[in-house]
């Protein structure tokens, strides 16, 4: 949850609407630790009522090791890579930021316009983390939270120039550009495996993208696994910082689509009442380089 969010549950978006790129609320920041324990609790393999099946195990087995990690350039994001994968950022990965990740933007929209770019984004974050920590925690969390955040390379050469839509809203022929370079980037990501397949990808990202992804790439929604959950992924939004995983293949021609969708770690999809431009994670893991992914969007 941002604090975009919280105002605009509680109508206070006015007090708000002369403020750019928002960061987590106290709540949010809250979500974004119960993510980094629900993960860490898979990974450890605690007990739970209901054991993981056979496809979660896989999905969590490839989110503990990704070849990468992205994030959407706004400070929500970021926040909530910093904090939700606090246990696989230190493993040598670059939080590397992607500009494709971005929330939609609407007409105004002051969640969806960006204030830094580049080399300023590290150093804005770390003072909202900062601020974030310091609200409602004491000052040695404050500074451990921002120690770990210094701990983290943060690759910020994709977002060197203006990254977020114009004051009129992402037109329609440039948003269906930018997913479809999105998903282009997940198939070619490389992984560790000889020959260059076999990549995972982690990317942290928002609400409304994600579901405009499930909505052009779920092609079939009766021939995908789960028929309920890839019907309602078009239509519905994911809790905060939810965790689904999804494959993509591609046909002959290179055309994508969705052709699983699995719930992870007790995600359950909730009503599209209105769009809460909620945190999410998006892991996606190349089978073959060229044919297959699979992605487990949080």
């Amino acid at each position: 949850e941002s604090r975009w969010n919280r105002a605009q549950a509680e109508y206070g978006l006015v007090s708000m609407m002369w403020e750019n790129d928002h960061g987590l609320s106290d709540e949010g920041r809250g979500q974004a630790e119960a993510l980094r324990a629900r993960l860490r609790g898979a990974f450890a393999g605690e007990a739970r009522e209901v054991p993981f099946n056979a496809s979660e195990e896989t999905w969590l087995a490839a989110l503990l090791r990704p070849d990468v990690v992205y994030s959407s350039p706004f400070t929500r994001a970021l926040q909530t890579s910093v904090i939700g994968l606090k246990d696989i950022l230190p493993n040598g990965q670059d939080l590397v930021v992607m500009r494709e990740a971005r929330e939609q933007k609407n007409l105004g929209g002051a969640d969806s316009t960006g204030v830094a770019t580049g080399t300023a984004i590290p150093p804005r974050l770390e003072e909202e983390l900062r601020g974030l920590y310091e609200a409602s925690c004491t000052l040695e969390q404050a500074e451990a939270a921002v120690q770990q955040l210094r701990e983290v390379r943060i690759d910020t050469s994709g977002v060197m120039d203006e990254w977020w839509g114009p004051l009129t809203g992402d037109a329609e022929g440039a948003l269906a550009e930018r997913i479809f370079g999105f998903v282009e980037r997940l198939r070619w990501t490389r992984g560790r495996a000889a020959g260059g397949g076999g990549g995972a990808a982690v990317v942290v990202g928002h609400s409304l993208f994600f579901r405009t992804v499930f909505s052009t790439f779920i092609l079939r929604p009766e021939r995908v696994p789960l028929v309920g959950v890839a019907a309602s992924l078009q239509t519905r939004l994911l809790p905060y910082c939810g965790v689904v995983g999804t494959r993509f293949e591609w046909d002959a021609a290179g055309r994508p689509q969705i052709v699983e969708a699995v719930p992870l770690v007790g995600t359950e999809l909730t009503p599209a009442d209105f769009d809460r431009g909620a945190q999410l994670s998006h892991y996606g893991g190349c089978v073959c380089g060229r044919g297959k992914a699979g992605c487990a969007i949080a």
